[in-house]
């Protein structure tokens, strides 16, 4: 009997053991690694980006204004010069010709006028004598103004000489640029035809900077423009950090363009050192208006459910809380909002992937290795498991 009381204490015993080893324990969930931010409140601009092509501010054709032979082209191709430089030269002696013998014909002329009046002082006493009559004195005072007016053909002759010598010598009307050409020294040039062209003079400082805006955007213009205050477009060169420059618009097409719908409008830009060429691509931003003490959060914080948008706002135990949000607007990584949030609210901007209902518990990942920084090897893991 007693055997029989102890192996039922032993069964028991043992069965008790075994239950104790397969009871269930309640096992935290851990903290989900996110980072974190708050919200801000801050002066919001409200900026518009457009591709844009500079321009030259000032182009010019050099056209040859007489014929000859092009002799010399001072100036090389691409070369920056000043107004006033000298571009080109054409063969100067036939006009120099010219004016030569516009010379000799004005002091012909002169000389003509001058016998001419002569003759009408000699023979104006004569005429109340009765020594000649009034109708010859009328020929000799009539001679008088044709030798006149010859004179003043010679004189306008010689201008036009002096002035045709002058278009031998071709100089910069502006500073700028001389653009590449075909026609070389020797080549005969003549006004009117293709080689009449000798280059382009282009400046590239200023720089003109063209961009269109769409029509349907053009009421948010007219609403921000003030006569005492033009908007500002600053420029910049895409790939190219630290460049930028502002300038106001100036210029607003006075309509649409009826195949795409844009306006077209510019901006003078410095353009010191010439980073800029005309024709080069580069950006323009507007600010159109200032948005004041505006919330704001990185855009990377929003989730995106059907038409609605979220963040999640962690409490003050480190918990979160899926809240809706209203977006205003959306520009450079950052979004400002309208309602949902208040200055300081602390939000999740990464790793909510993990995070699947509110009251998950959070903390805050620790800061991404730089750039480049090479993973650790798996022989300095190994050899640190050996030394703990």
């Amino acid at each position: 009997m007693m055997h029989q009381i102890c192996g039922v204490l032993f069964v028991s015993a043992l069965l008790w053991g075994c239950s104790n080893d397969s009871a269930p324990t309640t096992k935290t969930k851990p903290a989900v690694p996110v980072t974190t931010t708050t919200a801000k409140v801050s002066n919001f601009p409200v900026k518009r980006t457009y591709p844009a092509v500079a321009s030259s501010v000032w182009k010019v054709e050099i056209i040859a204004r007489v014929e000859g032979w092009l002799e010399a082209r001072p100036a090389p191709q691409g070369s920056r010069v000043e107004a006033g430089d000298l571009l080109f030269v054409i063969q100067q002696e036939p006009y120099e010709a010219s004016l030569l013998a516009a010379q000799a014909d004005l002091a012909e002329a002169e000389a003509q006028e001058m016998l001419a009046q002569i003759i009408v002082d000699r023979n104006a006493p004569l005429v109340g004598t009765g020594a000649i009559s009034a109708e010859e004195f009328d020929q000799y005072e009539a001679n008088n103004a044709i030798a006149k007016a010859a004179v003043l053909a010679a004189e306008a002759q010689i201008v036009l000489a002096e002035l045709n010598l002058s278009y031998t010598e071709i100089r910069a009307p502006i500073a700028g640029r001389v653009s590449a050409t075909s026609i070389d020294p020797g080549t005969y040039v003549v006004p009117g035809t293709d080689n009449a062209v000798l280059c382009t003079l282009i400046t590239a400082n200023p720089i003109r900077i063209n961009f269109a805006p769409s029509a349907n955007e053009f009421p948010e213009f007219l609403k921000n423009w003030k006569a005492d205050q033009l908007l500002e477009a600053d420029v910049e060169i895409p790939r190219l950090s630290g460049w930028k420059r502002t300038g106001k618009i100036t210029f607003v097409d006075n309509s649409a363009n009826p195949e795409t719908s844009l306006i077209r409008m510019w901006t003078d830009v410095d353009n010191t050192g010439y980073s800029l060429l005309p024709g080069q691509y580069c950006q323009a931003t507007v600010t159109m208006s200032i948005l004041k003490d505006s919330i704001t959060i990185p855009a990377t914080a929003l989730v995106q459910q059907a038409s609605d948008q979220y963040v999640w706002l962690v409490e003050s135990d480190d918990t979160v809380t899926q809240t809706k949000v209203e977006v205003a607007l959306s520009q450079d990584g950052t979004a400002v909002l309208n309602s949902g949030l208040k200055a300081g609210d602390r939000i999740v901007t990464s790793g909510f992937v993990r995070i699947r209902t509110n009251g998950t518990k959070i903390k805050e990942a620790p800061p991404a290795a730089p750039p480049g920084t090479p993973p650790p090897s798996p022989d300095s893991s190994s050899s640190k498991k050996k030394t703990d």
